[in-house]
């Protein structure tokens, strides 16, 4: 019996103290690392919007055609504009050909949701009450008001260099609200307009120092003026306020909205929506 114990105590004295609960433990570990980067799981499969896209070469894209400069039908079925372009971009990536629906724009997010198209590109901005019917992509375009002065004037740098003096808004606007939100800080003196077009050309008369509207209408704004002697104009600094332009998929199609913001992404990086933008605009 004596020597029994003393075998037994020789076995436990050549197993190193800790050496089971160790083992254990890094096997737990690698367990959790291999399940932490989905080595443990299959990749999860494409949803079915992205796999109908790839099986048929076809992207549907619901669009309202009378929103220049992002897309205009010239009345012949020829589109062009902004958000043209970027779809034209999103199928060369993709290796498919696009298919526009032609939808009322009030009708464009249930008719997405109906499946009549793949996605929503058609100068739709950010609307934060449709987060639980659809998934919005990275902003391609920011539509906020922005700080415009004359051509001649070379030492306003933003607001901060317009303090006393008169600034020019369309009554209501984002616009207006951007400058009302300075106005104190800045003691900015406000001159409300009916339209947006009435305060660019009170800044072009000289009658204001400096107008606050949004880019596309100031786009509109240079077209429709463009014989009538216009001045140069500069655009101060970044927008006042964030006016998001994006795409809208279904909430199924979180792969396709993985492709689109990857492809938006891309075009941010290399400067190629800036160019789009000076192109079409």
């Amino acid at each position: 019996m004596i020597d029994a114990i003393k075998k037994q105590r020789t076995n436990i004295k050549g197993w190193r103290f800790g050496s089971l609960p160790l083992l254990l433990f890094l096997l737990f570990i690698v367990a959790y690392l291999f399940d932490f980067f989905g080595f443990l799981q299959p990749p999860p499969k494409p949803d079915e919007t992205w796999t109908r896209i790839q099986t048929e070469r076809v992207l549907r894209i619901g669009i309202d055609p009378s929103s220049p400069p992002f897309i205009v039908d010239d009345g012949t079925g020829k589109l062009s504009g902004f958000d043209v372009a970027l779809a034209n971009e999103l199928a060369k990536t993709w290796g498919v050909n696009v298919q526009y629906v032609y939808t009322g724009y009030d009708g464009l997010y249930d008719a997405l949701n109906a499946k009549q198209f793949d996605l929503i590109l058609s100068a739709l901005p950010y609307n934060p009450t449709k987060t639980q019917d659809v998934f919005f992509s990275h902003a391609y375009f920011n539509g906020g008001p922005v700080l415009l002065v004359r051509g001649d004037d070379t030492t306003t740098r933003g607001l901060e260099n317009l303090q006393g003096k008169t600034i020019a808004v369309e009554l209501g606007s984002n616009g207006d609200a951007a400058a009302r939100k300075w106005q104190k800080r800045y003691a900015l003196n406000l001159k409300q307009f009916n339209t947006a077009h009435e305060a660019l050309r009170a800044l072009q008369r000289g009658e204001t120092n400096a107008a606050i509207v949004d880019p596309i209408t100031f786009i509109d704004f240079q077209r429709a003026e463009a014989d009538t002697g216009v001045l140069n104009w500069r655009s101060v600094g970044k927008p006042l306020a964030d006016e998001n332009y994006i795409i809208a998929v279904r909430r199924d199609s979180a792969t396709l909205l993985k492709e689109i913001n990857t492809v938006l992404d891309a075009l941010r990086r290399e400067g190629k929506l800036e160019e789009m933008q000076k192109e079409n605009f």
